[in-house]
């Protein structure tokens, strides 16, 4: 027998649990460990596993169909002597094409439809937003995105929008403070930030600061410090980044 074949039919037997994995919960971090013992190996093994029960109960139960195990094993380990053993098996196939597609299309469709399913029911119901009790079951490896998104503010449902300062330093001109709405953000491969995405951006010296009025108690409001900078998209590098900060706005009200 083909050597590529039970190479294969493993493949499409444990694929459901990656599918599953890879759509249940928000990942930055795009590589993860391929090793047999990982804790993400065995996940995959594990939610592959249920989704092939499930799949393999309907089908006996509720359509009629017959799985043969052991012919299975047989094609696994037996080399071409065992064709012979699973001579009928191999003729029921030869009527039934179809059947081996419909059962790993169904398998990796439930995987599919679980993930996104479970993933809807924890972000509505703010199942992943830090300090609740399922936080650190349903919670992904997504940092950034809950620090710019707002998720973890108190009154998560009233921000509206995301205020970016990043100071910034130059060895000719000094450092500089750079302000602007949060368009978007990307990350590498193992999740660190990369590029900041702002727009209506705009900067000032960071000696600049506000005068403080020492009559009122307070700093003095003074917007002519910034100055707007051209263009739809300003794209700041994380690794020229000093300093960060982040404000939260809701509809009402402005960044300090």
């Amino acid at each position: 027998m083909n050597i590529a074949f039970p190479a294969v039919l493993l493949f499409l037997l444990v694929l459901p649990g990656f599918v599953f994995r890879l759509f249940v919960q928000r990942r930055e971090v795009r590589t993860f460990d391929h090793t047999a013992f990982s804790a993400v190996a065995l996940q995959a093994l594990l939610c592959a596993a249920c989704a092939n029960l499930v799949v393999a109960a309907i089908a006996t139960q509720w359509l009629g169909y017959r799985i043969d195990i052991g012919d299975a094993v047989r094609l696994l380990v037996g080399g071409t002597s065992a064709l012979k053993d699973v001579a009928s098996g191999l003729a029921w196939l030869n009527d039934h094409p179809t059947a081996p597609l419909k059962y790993f299309a169904s398998t990796i469709g439930l995987a599919l439809a679980s993930a996104l399913a479970w993933r809807l029911l924890v972000e509505c119901c703010g199942l992943d937003c830090r300090g609740k009790w399922s936080t650190q079951w349903v919670r992904g490896e997504a940092p950034w995105y809950y620090l710019f998104s707002g998720l973890d503010h108190p009154d998560a449902r009233e921000v509206d929008g995301t205020v970016v300062a990043a100071v910034v330093e130059f060895k000719a001109e000094g450092s500089y403070l750079y302000q602007g709405m949060m368009l978007d953000y990307e990350v590498s491969e193992a999740g660190d930030l990369d590029r900041l995405l702002l727009v209506h951006a705009q900067r000032r010296k960071l000696a600049s600061d506000r005068a403080y009025d020492a009559a009122m108690g307070q700093h003095k409001e003074d917007t002519s410090r910034f100055y707007p900078i051209a263009g739809d998209v300003f794209v700041l590098r994380y690794d020229e980044i000093r300093t960060l900060n982040v404000t939260y706005l809701s509809l009402g009200s402005s960044a300090a």
